[in-house]
């Protein structure tokens, strides 16, 4: 968990929690002003964790400790190193890339093109395994369901202690029936990574639902990109039966503008709205 991310819902916002682990994960983010030792705590725990993930050498690991780490994750495709010879890289939608990493017991390390061309393995092979340990991950991980906005008006968010949990939208099938099983997700669910440890999204059964998903995902999810320090994406996807449409597009100036599907035009009567 990043020391200095910082995470609230806006003000009348109703919160669910799936586990008491990750409500006090929550409050700990969310709360301005920790005790003195509480702050001491975690300072000397991130540092420790940089010092671990300074000091790891990747090739010290054996085959099935590799093997075991080896993790995809979703990153913002403009963060990455603009190496045409780096091809350990698979889209995942336009501005995020699928990405392997090891997932170490006190770090996330990117893994070098060096050591993942050691492995003698194609790229296929090391994607389908890093997916299957994610998979793994998303059973034994814990989030938050938090309801933003008003209780006739609103959309979800998903925050987890897991640096993956953004990377779950990979999975994002799996990730809706762990954590709203009873989601109706036959229109498609509007979503957005707007940090590691969350994914903001809104299904799209009704109307009104689709209104609330298109009028307020935007939104949160800028407020939650600008205010982290460990930020993915602002942009604003559309997940339909595992096809994902970007519905925003950059104006210039940090503006998106935000463009329907013909589905969701359907479903409201129009074509295009705007993104702040």
């Amino acid at each position: 968990m990043g020391l200095f991310d910082r995470w609230r819902a806006p003000e009348g916002a109703a919160a669910h929690t799936t586990s008491s682990a990750a409500a006090t994960e929550h409050s700990q983010l969310s709360d301005p002003e920790p005790d003195a030792q509480r702050f001491d705590d975690m300072v000397q725990t991130y540092m420790a964790r940089l010092d671990y993930a300074a000091g790891t050498d990747v090739g010290d690991l054996t085959p099935a400790e590799f093997q075991s780490a080896l993790t995809t994750r979703l990153v913002a495709q403009d963060s990455l190193p603009d190496d045409p010879e780096y091809h350990y890289i698979t889209p995942f939608a336009p501005h995020i890339a699928e990405v392997l990493t090891l997932d170490l017991p006190a770090a996330v390390v990117t893994l070098p093109h060096e050591r993942l061309l050691a492995t003698g393995r194609h790229h296929s092979a090391l994607v389908s395994r890093g997916r299957t340990n994610l998979a793994r991950l998303l059973e034994t991980s814990e989030v938050e369901v938090t309801r933003l906005g008003g209780p006739r008006y609103s959309c979800l968010a998903l925050v987890g202690a897991s640096p993956y949990t953004a990377s779950f939208a990979r999975l994002l099938t799996e990730a809706m029936y762990r954590w709203l099983p009873e989601a109706d997700t036959g229109n498609g669910v509007v979503f957005a990574l707007p940090h590691r440890h969350a994914i903001v999204l809104q299904t799209c059964t009704t109307p009104a639902e689709t209104r609330a998903a298109l009028d307020l995902v935007p939104g949160h999810a800028r407020e939650l990109f600008e205010a982290s320090s460990a930020p993915v994406s602002p942009h604003v996807f559309h997940w339909y039966h595992r096809e994902i449409s970007c519905l925003t597009t950059d104006v210039g100036d940090g503006a998106l503008e935000l463009t329907t599907t013909p589905l969701l035009e359907g479903m409201l009567g129009r074509s295009s709205r705007q993104a702040g």
